[in-house]
Formats: C-alpha cells, sequence, structure tokens
C-alpha cells in the first residue's frame, strides 16, 4: 500500500518518508518544489500545497488507496500577539490547521478505500503555549481538537487517527521562522520594540540553543513507522523526554507555576517597564 507525507521536503517530514521507504512502504512525498523532495527508489514526489485547492483535488485523482495519511506540513510564526500582524496569524492558522484539515477532507476517500490510518504531526506546543508562540500554538491547539473530533467521527469506519507530539527536534523550520520574526519585528514600532524587544532577543537566542541541543528527526519518524503498522496504535504518542515532562508538568501544577517554569526556562524577563 501507500502512504501520503505531506510537508516532506526538510526536518521531520523528510525523515518520516525516507523512513517509510526504508522499510518497505510506497510513500507519496508532498512537497512544494518537486527539486526538495527526498530521493529513494519507493518516494514518488508530488507538488502539494496544502492551501491549494486545485492541487490538492488533482493529487487526490491521481494517487489511489492509501494505507496511511501524515499530516506534517507546517510553519511557525513568532512574536508577541499583541503587536502580531493579523495576517500572519491567519496564514499560521491557513497552512497548519485548515491546510491540515483541507489534505484530510481531499484523502479520506483514499484512506477509507485503503483502510488507512490518519496521522496529525502536531507539537508539545499543542498541549502548552510557550510565550512568543502564542499564534503556532493557537494553531496546534486547533489541529489537536480537529484530530479529537476526526477521531470520534471515523472510529465507525474502524478508521484511526493518532496524534503525535514531538518535543524539539531538529528542523530547517526553526531558521527560517527566525528570520521572520527578526524581519516582522524590524517593522515594529517604537512602543513594541520598547516593551518586547528585550524578551524577544532572549527568545530568539533561545531558540539557537534549542536547535544546536535537538534530537534527530528520524526519532519522531520512527515513532510514526510504529503508529502505522501497529495492530493497535495509541490515539497519542509524545515523543521525547523534553515533551513528556512539559505535558506532565501541565498535568500536575496549577497553572500560574507552570507560566512561572515555561518563562525561566526560556530565560524571558520577569518584568518589563510599561509603555
Amino acid at each position: 500500500m501507500t502512504v501520503l507525507v505531506t510537508g516532506a521536503s526538510s526536518g521531520i517530514g523528510r525523515a518520516i518518508a525516507i523512513r517509510l521507504a526504508e522499510c518497505g512502504e510506497n510513500v507519496v512525498a508532498g512537497v512544494r518544489r518537486i527539486s526538495d523532495a527526498p530521493v529513494h527508489s519507493r518516494i514518488r514526489p508530488v507538488a502539494l500545497d496544502v492551501t491549494d485547492a486545485a492541487q490538492l483535488a488533482a493529487a487526490a485523482k491521481e494517487i489511489g488507496p492509501l494505507s496511511g495519511l501524515v499530516n506534517n506540513a507546517g510553519i511557525t510564526f513568532s512574536g508577541p500577539l499583541e503587536h502580531m500582524p493579523l495576517d500572519n496569524l491567519r496564514e499560521q492558522l491557513e497552512v497548519n490547521t485548515v491546510g491540515a484539515l483541507a489534505v484530510s477532507q481531499a484523502f479520506l476517500p483514499a484512506l477509507r478505500a485503503g483502510r488507512g490510518r490518519l496521522l496529525m504531526i502536531s507539537s508539545t506546543a499543542g498541549l502548552v503555549t510557550v510565550p512568543l508562540l502564542g499564534a503556532y500554538s493557537a494553531s496546534k491547539f486547533a489541529l489537536e481538537a480537529i484530530a479529537d473530533a476526526l477521531r470520534q467521527e471515523l472510529a465507525p469506519w474502524g478508521l484511526p487517527v493518532i496524534v503525535v507530539n514531538p518535543g524539539s527536534f531538529k528542523s530547517r523550520n526553526r531558521p527560517k521562522s527566525d528570520a521572520k520574526a527578526e524581519s516582522d519585528r524590524a517593522d515594529m514600532d517604537e512602543i513594541a520594540e520598547r516593551q518586547y524587544g528585550k524578551a524577544m532577543d532572549v527568545f530568539l537566542q533561545f531558540n539557537k540553543k534549542v536547535e544546536a541541543g535537538a534530537g534527530p528527526p528520524e526519532r519522531v519518524a520512527a515513532v510514526v513507522e510504529q503508529a502505522l503498522t501497529v495492530r493497535r496504535p495509541r490515539p497519542r504518542y509524545l515523543v521525547g523526554s523534553d515533551a513528556r515532562m512539559t505535558v506532565a508538568l501541565k498535568r500536575l501544577l496549577p497553572t500560574q507555576t507552570v507560566d512561572a517554569l515555561v518563562s525561566r526556562y526560556i530565560g524571558l524577563p520577569r518584568s518589563e517597564s510599561s509603555a
């Protein structure tokens, strides 16, 4: 059978496509540019922009029954919500949330035909919100709700819906996201810079440290392969010790304590002078 992986050009998506191909699966790698697709005899690249309805419809007609669909495509916008351009938020939700549902709708007939499994690559940020990542967290929190609803709605047909929540793993997405944050910051007015400039400096330095120490995306790919092939898949897989620790702290500690711990872990200033 065949598995479709969206966002397969880099990072976790690329690792998933390669892992599945090496395990003997036929993989359709959804990428925005064919030249960016991973190369393997079992990988067939297809141009797939999750926000392009015409592309999704064309690909759905071309691809036959699926044993799995991995919704991985995503982008990240960071910055203070107080000053975030609303077009950034709209694009964040359009790709990470609406796009994932659009792909699911387009390929659910193929999943039904193949009695396949639907996987959503979420994030620990879909369970615990991080300051200056509010837009990204919003998109992943919404994805969690969509996955929960689909899991219940598709249960009568025996179509499993599985959420994978990775912690910090290496991705070419993080440097691109930081560059966009720097660009947006350059457009901030003086008040916004005075309010959040120091916090943004700390946050961007923290991101560099995270990327330097992040684990290989192949670890996430191994979990995805397990979720697609094990006889009874779990509805959720947390990947990485940081993911498990973050979720456990949220469950066990008061909200104010979690807020303080997260901000302290990132290194954000405890207070800022008012505008």
